[in-house]
């Protein structure tokens, strides 16, 4: 007897394992056990026997956690910004911290894109068979000029050429 393929909504429904997630979201186990810990991620349910079980909205999770790691976040602010995009219940002083680490990421990427958007234009010019300089200044200088500074004396790998 053949077995049929499980609706949608059964497949909604199934619930995986921590080895099944991992693979499915391309981070480790143990990833996933740390995450817990540090409440990025809720709670699992568990089997009679006591093993974890995910539900399809972990994949979200684990991917949400990972995309924002990649941003730059920290693990605190992750899970600050979590909470944030879950409407779960945070304190004002929670709130606010999720509130400045999004804007100054979102400011940090937007001055990466004006970088590159100025890089770009160069490479444009030197295509079109423009020297890289302007009115004898170098390329280096030209790109220095849109490279971030810091404000606060602390170095940035950003500032790094």
């Amino acid at each position: 007897m053949s077995r049929s393929r499980p609706s949608a909504s059964e497949r909604d429904n199934e619930q995986i394992s921590i080895g099944q997630l991992a693979a499915e979201t391309g981070v480790s186990s143990r990833t996933i056990r740390y995450y817990e810990e540090l409440g990025i991620l809720p709670e699992p349910s568990r089997s009679p026997g006591g093993t974890r079980k995910y539900g399809p909205e972990y994949r979200f999770y684990v991917e949400g956690a990972v995309a924002l790691k990649e941003l730059g976040f920290s693990l605190d602010e992750i899970k600050l910004v979590g909470r944030l995009a879950l409407n779960r219940p945070m304190t004002a002083s929670q709130q606010e911290k999720a509130e400045i680490a999004i804007r100054d990421k979102t400011e940090a990427l937007e001055h990466k894109v004006a970088v590159l958007g100025r890089l770009r234009s160069i490479l444009r010019e030197r295509e079109d068979g423009e020297e890289l300089s302007r009115d004898g200044e170098p390329f280096a200088a030209m790109l220095a000029r849109e490279l971030p500074s810091t404000t606060d004396g602390r170095d940035t790998e950003d500032e790094t050429v």
